[in-house]
């Protein structure tokens, strides 16, 4: 066998298992539409909160190496009730317009160079007819028009993921439940770096305000 067919064969099983690996998590998601069912989708959404390039960026290196497949899994399995994908990205604008010194968040945020655009990660199952907000604060619902809308399409249940736990679900889960949102967080499409935050979230925080799926 020659070094180009040896490589061949390597890629080839290197994809094979990368294919499996995406397939084994959509079985997963699949097995959890029982949990969809056991929701009322008429008056429900998806909410993906930070799946975006900048934050990939910043935590490039921590980030489980399937999260965006765990994502995509989500959004797929969500898609087959046709009910809203919504997107909510943290962006302080292009000339970093909404950074105050009186947030601390902001400011630091700002010696980054990050977060300007609400840009999707590269990859992530984005269609024409999904919501988009940009969001300007950790809360997605913080000077956006993200629950005025909701309240329009007579939405009152918010199916959630994001990326941080200890950042935007945080700000973001506790704004809709003192918002009356019935609330569902799915936890596998969650993270922190921080793991003893994340986890000690799903434990207290999280577990009295959502339904953890």
């Amino acid at each position: 066998m020659n070094i180009f067919m040896l490589l061949g064969c390597r890629r080839l099983k290197r994809n094979t298992r990368e294919r499996l690996a995406v397939l084994k998590i959509i079985s997963v998601y699949r097995k959890n539409m029982m949990d969809f069912k056991n929701i009322d989708t008429s008056r429900a959404a998806l909410l993906m909160m930070h799946f975006q390039a900048d934050v990939f960026a910043a935590l490039a290196g921590h980030l489980p190496p399937d999260m965006l497949d765990r994502a995509n899994a989500l959004i797929k399995a969500w898609r087959t009730t046709g009910r809203p994908v919504i997107f909510a990205n943290f962006a302080l604008g292009p000339h970093y317009e909404s950074v105050t010194e009186k947030n601390m968040l902001t400011m630091n945020i700002q010696k980054m160079g990050l977060f300007r655009e609400p840009t999707p990660v590269a990859g992530l199952d984005v269609k024409p007819n999904d919501g988009h907000y940009a969001c300007p604060r950790a809360s997605v619902f913080h000077s956006t028009k993200l629950d005025q809308d909701l309240r329009a399409q007579g939405i009152d249940t918010l199916v959630m993921a994001g990326i941080a736990s200890s950042g935007v679900l945080f700000s973001s889960v506790a704004w809709a439940s003192d918002a009356d949102y019935r609330l569902y967080l799915v936890q596998d499409c969650c993270y922190d770096p921080d793991t003893l935050a994340h986890e000690a979230l799903f434990r207290t925080s999280f577990a009295t305000r959502t339904t953890i799926i």
